[in-house]
């Protein structure tokens, strides 16, 4: 029989495969390999949607994944109520309850999910319960200033097959028990992707930004540090302050606790400076587009980090959020204090155009090795899953050290 009059007769199986997104950052790193899946005929993807991409106040970019033409099977809205951990506590419980419905009636052979998001833990936790088996993108970073990290490794224990970033992460996910069978070293797909910018999706005023004339700033709360949030985003600020001849281009923080801190605080200071301009959501190829022609990257996003070195901008990282990644030349690190951040930003501005900037995470078709990665788990999917998932023990060899084969 062909292809397509199995697919009549009911007699192919196609692989039903679902993707939980609850953010614009998530939803945008991963554009690209969802496209080859979609467009895939033996696999039938299936779009889950939550957290922010559902909120008013995070800008309800759940119409980009419509426009994109992906098949959106759920819509699970919680309460985001960032102001406090009890407040983030009550949206996992309810994004928990909310992926566990929804799993008792569906059933995937697959499920993806990104990162290290506290909404992604409950639905890891939901599909876990319901066992169906999670590849997990991006586990094995660290990250020590900030609740992400512990999250990150108990969903990397939920899942059964994984793509890291870095091969050191491999190792590291290897570390905490998982077949080294299972682990692939793909390279990031966000270090590709900036390097795709369709114009078509970058509004005109993001096209007539002065180009190498503006910073772009987007910082998210540290949740695991003793200086407080209001004290973090007043140091960035009084530094940004003493730079009147550039712009500056704020970018909405994330929904961790207290991001509405910085959200209210950042507004303000952006109502009363000629000099800065806000947005809190843009389409993935209008943030590239934005982030390319800037001077750098200001902040404590991973994208300063895994992104912007692919589009060869400098990163002024602040603080611990992203204590313990892995990062190139393009970096530089400061202290949240608005001496060090004037410093480095004084810095960038002396830095000779023609450094040559390294990015650690980037490997050459990433996006196609997750695809045809992926086609190779799901043809094997059943015989991985005839057994219980087991923990799986580091070698000794005879001088105690330990290592995998």
């Amino acid at each position: 029989m062909f292809l397509h009059e199995k697919k009549i007769t009911g007699e192919y199986d196609m692989k039903k495969i679902a993707f939980v997104t609850g953010s614009r950052a998530d939803y945008g790193i991963m554009r690209r390999y969802l496209n080859l899946l979609n467009n895939d005929e033996d696999i039938n993807l299936k779009i889950l949607v939550t957290g922010a991409l559902l909120s008013e106040t995070y800008g309800n970019q759940v119409e980009l994944i419509y426009q994109d033409g992906f098949d959106i099977a759920a819509e699970i809205k919680v309460n985001l109520d960032s102001s406090s951990n009890r407040s983030v506590l009550h949206t996992m419980a309810e994004t928990l309850d909310g992926f566990a419905e929804h799993f008792s009636k569906n059933k995937y052979d697959l499920l993806i999910i990104l990162g290290d998001r506290y909404e992604m833990l409950s639905v890891a936790t939901a599909a876990a319960m319901h066992r169906i088996p999670i590849l997990h993108i991006h586990g094995g970073e660290a990250t020590y200033g900030n609740y992400d990290e512990f999250i990150r490794h108990a969903i990397t224990k939920m899942s059964l097959y994984h793509f890291t970033a870095t091969e050191e992460y491999r190792r590291r996910v290897i570390q905490l028990g998982e077949d080294p069978n299972k682990v692939f070293y793909l390279g990031a797909l966000g270090a590709e992707n900036c390097m795709y910018i369709n114009e078509e999706n970058v509004s005109e005023l993001v096209k007539k930004l002065p180009q190498r004339n503006y910073f772009v700033v987007l910082f998210h709360p540290e949740t695991l540090t003793k200086l407080s949030t209001l004290y973090q985003i007043n140091e960035l600020l009084s530094a940004i302050s003493c730079f009147k001849n550039y712009n500056f281009v704020f970018l909405g923080s994330n929904a961790d606790t207290d991001s509405n801190v910085i959200r209210s605080t950042v507004k303000k200071f952006v109502e009363e400076n000629e000099n800065t301009l806000y947005f809190e959501n843009l389409h993935t190829n209008a943030y590239h587009y934005l982030l390319k022609n800037s001077i750098c990257l200001i902040g404590n996003s991973s994208s300063g980090i895994i992104e912007a070195p692919s589009l060869d901008v400098l990163t002024v990282n602040i603080g611990d959020r992203q204590k313990g990644r892995v990062r190139g030349n393009s970096v530089i690190d400061v202290k949240c204090f608005k001496e060090d951040i004037v410093k480095a930003l004084n810095k960038v501005l002396n830095i000779h155009s023609n450094q040559k900037i390294t990015n650690p995470y980037y490997k050459e078709n990433t996006a196609l090795c997750y695809y045809e990665k992926t086609k190779t788990i799901i043809s094997n999917i059943e015989k991985d899953t005839l057994y219980p998932k087991v923990f799986f023990d580091l070698i000794k060899n005879d001088s105690g050290e330990e290592y995998y084969e």
